[in-house]
Parts: structure tokens; sequence; C-alpha cells
């Protein structure tokens, strides 16, 4: 434990997952470098190390949920997602409580977010979800690889990053390997869904504040490549693109050569609108010191993607792809919602260009690795996989016996986001509240899974 400590303190939690008997942590130290793994024997309990380590803390509640293994030495252990058990909310004396959720206003996905509020300024702030627990983790067990990849594809709100998660990990678990030709198309519908992502947290926000016009913009810009990503794959989240071992569907040169032409002209349209709105002196007013979070808050409880970015943590998964390179994580000092913004609108011109860049150079072959499926019958094996999805580190790992999954562990980048917003929200005004929410823009259904 002590080794394990020593490395949680010098770099970051990836996963903590349960594989009987063992705990599994995989921790990463420095950048490039590849994630260690330490075991940890875990019957019925394990120590914890969430009040020294905040970054373990949902993961050590969801143990408990999960499997029944109790942290030892966790004060105040409270559910994560089960809501058939009690859940003291914090209290802070003096204070007025404003109950918000789990039903919204808008068309979003359910949580319950309960403030402390002296006056309109927000003093503390506690996260309530798991209203969209499906569990999804245990509907993999005994899946077929085709059915798993279902499941993966409708586990969270990118569905391109998890199934290309899944498929990675079930792929380095039996050894197949993936032609170069689906390698890079693969990385075309997950820039594709990092672009109508990005684009859709911006329209929110110029939504959020007031800014209809270039939200409009920016949400047509975004239904357009959503139609180029149905013209590749017949369907505008990508679904049923991605196979074990490969795509299912290729591209002619005609068709390579209308899509890039298209994403140029798409490509301009969003920089016009989106730059425009960066120098607008409204936008900045509103944007800038909003929802700050730390660096050293965000080392702490171990944010990832864009929302790290923001804070001057340069970590991006894509800068350990041979095919992005070279490649330059894109991150801010700010750590504000104005830092957030930033982030997204470079990640978006940095997309664009890695889009053309992949259809221009697009290797030739087969898009299928084909052949017989490497695994005997009842022949075990593990692995797992991470990808940069559009909110950050997507975690897959996989227990496969045969063509079969036995067991499987998710961990979407919003499960270790979302407790930044408690932060960003402290010393705000109430109605600043939609604003940073919108600017992690997180996923309900990822996090409760």
């Amino acid at each position: 434990m002590e080794t394990l400590k020593q490395v949680l303190g010098s770099g970051r939690l990836v996963a903590l997952w349960y594989d009987a008997p063992h705990l599994h942590y995989l921790v990463e130290g420095s950048e490039g470098a590849p994630p260690q793994e330490f075991r940890v024997e875990a019957r019925k309990s394990f120590p914890s190390l969430a009040e020294e380590f905040p970054a373990l803390d949902w993961f050590e509640r969801e143990l408990w949920e999960e499997h029944g293994l109790v942290p030892e030495g966790y004060p105040a252990l409270k559910p994560l997602r089960n809501h058939h058990l009690p859940y003291p909310f914090e209290r802070v004396e003096g204070l007025h409580e404003v109950p918000v959720g789990p039903v919204h206003a808008g068309i979003i996905e359910p949580g319950h977010f309960r403030f402390s509020v002296l006056g309109e300024r927000i003093i503390h702030l506690e996260l309530r979800l798991g209203y969209q627990h499906r569990g999804v983790e245990r509907l993999f067990q005994g899946a077929s690889l085709e059915r798993a990849l279902l499941l993966a594809e409708r586990a969270g709100g990118e569905s391109v990053a998890h199934a290309l998660a899944f498929c990675q990990a079930v792929e380095v678990a039996s050894g197949v390997e993936v032609p170069p030709r689906a390698c890079q198309l693969r990385r075309v519908l997950l820039e594709l869904e990092r672009l109508f992502g990005h684009l859709g947290h911006l329209a929110g926000l110029f939504t959020d504040i007031g800014y209809a016009y270039a939200a409009t913009q920016v949400g047509k810009v975004r239904a357009l490549l959503q139609g180029q990503l149905e013209r590749l794959t017949g369907h505008r989240y990508g679904r049923n693109a991605l196979t074990v071992g490969g795509v299912g569907f290729d591209l002619d040169p005609k068709t390579q050569l209308e899509v890039r032409r298209a994403l140029s002209e798409l490509a301009a349209e969003a920089e016009a609108h989106l730059f425009a709105a960066l120098k607008h002196p409204m936008v900045l007013d509103r944007l800038r010191y909003v929802g700050p979070i730390t660096q050293a808050q965000a080392r702490l409880l171990g944010l990832v993607g864009p929302a790290a970015r923001a804070c001057g943590l340069g970590r991006d998964l894509r800068q350990d792809d041979a095919l992005y390179q070279p490649f330059t994580p894109v991150t801010r000092t700010g750590g504000d919602v104005l830092a957030r913004a930033q982030v997204y609108i470079e990640e978006v011109r940095q997309g664009f260009a890695y889009l053309d860049r992949f259809l221009s150079e697009l290797p030739t072959g087969a898009v299928s690795a084909g052949g017989v499926w490497p695994l005997q019958e009842g022949e075990l094996r593990k692995a797992f996989s991470r990808v940069e999805a559009g909110r950050g580190e997507l975690f897959y790992w996989v227990r496969l016996r045969g063509r079969r999954v036995e067991q499987v562990k998710i961990v979407d980048p919003s499960f270790k986001n979302w407790r930044a917003l408690e932060l960003a929200v402290r010393g705000m005004g109430l109605p600043d509240f939609p604003l940073i929410n919108k600017s992690f823009d997180l996923s309900y259904a990822g996090c409760d899974l």
C-alpha cells in the first residue's frame, strides 16, 4: 500500500475496479509512460485512501455499493447510485437550502443539486446522481462480442468513443490486429464525434448568456457535421460503424473527396462564428472569472479532458497515438468558464485539421481484420484500453472467455469530472450555476451507467 500511495501522490488515478479477489488500481505516472497496475486483495473490506486522495472517493463508494466491499476508514459513507438507501445531505447551519432536480425545466437528463446559499451566493453544493443507473456493466456479463459492442455504444453520450474503447480492449486481449486503413477511419469518426460534441457545448453556453445568433449558427454547423457522420456510417451518432477488428464501412474516392470539401466549408464557417464570438465584449465579460477551478484542485480530483486542460494540465491521450503525431494539447490556465470555452474552440480548429489530414492520407487496404477468432472456447484473457473522448479519458477493462465477455469495467470521463462542479460554483451567484454546469456539460448516463 505504501508504494501505491507514493505513486498516487505523484501520479494520476486512471481507474479502480474489482476482479475478485483483488482490487486493481491503475495509476499513470509521468506523461507518456505506461500506467502502473497495483493489486490489493479485498474479500470483505479494504483500506480507504479517499481522504488522502480525493480522486478515489466515488470509486470507493462504488465498490461498496456494487460489490459490498467496505472501505475501512472512509468518513461518512453514502450511496453513490442506489436510491433505495438513506442519503443524508450535508447541512450548513444558518444557510438556506435550494433543491434543484432531478426533474428539470429543460429536456435534459435527471440529477439532483442541493445548494446551500447565503442570499444568492452559493456556499456549498452537493450532487446526488444515479437516476440514470441501468446496471450497464452487469448487462455485459455473458454477452457475445456483438451484443457487448451494442451495449458499449449505448453506455454513455459518446457512442464512437465507447465503441472504440471496447473494441480496442477486446483486440488487445485477443491479439487481433486492426488494418491501418481501419485505424485511420476510426480516428475520422472519433474526431467528428468530438467536433459535434464541442460545438454542442459551445452552442449551449451561447444560449445561456443570451447570444442567440452565435448559438444558432454553431448549432447549424453541429447538425451538418452529424450529417457527414451519417453519410459515412448510416447513423448520426456513428453507431454500428465499428467492429472488433476494424470498421463496418468504407469510403470510395469520390465520397472521400466530397466529405473533405464539405468539412473544409464547415471548418471555415465554424471558425468565423466561434472566433468572432470569443472577441465579443459581452461574451468575455460573462464568461471570465466565472466557475474557476485551480490546477491544484484539478490534480486532487483527477480531472480529465478539456476540464483539466483549461486548468493548465496538458494531458491528452492523443499524445500517445502515432496517427496524431505531431500533437500538442490545447491548454489554458484560467480554469474558469472562459478557459473551458477557449479549449473547446481551439480543439474544434485542431479537430478539423486532423480530419482533413486523416482523409487526405487514408491508407489503402482492408477495413477489417477478418480471419478466424484467435481465442479458443473457454480461453481466458484480460486487457484494458483508453480513448481520449470529447469529455476526456474513457477507460474500458474487459475479461473475455472465448468469444464472450465475463466482466467489464467502464470509467466514463464524466465520472471523474462531476465533483469539479461542486467546487466551481462556490462563491458564485445562484444564476451562474447553469452557465458553469454547461461549461463542463457532463454526461449523467455515462456517470450513472
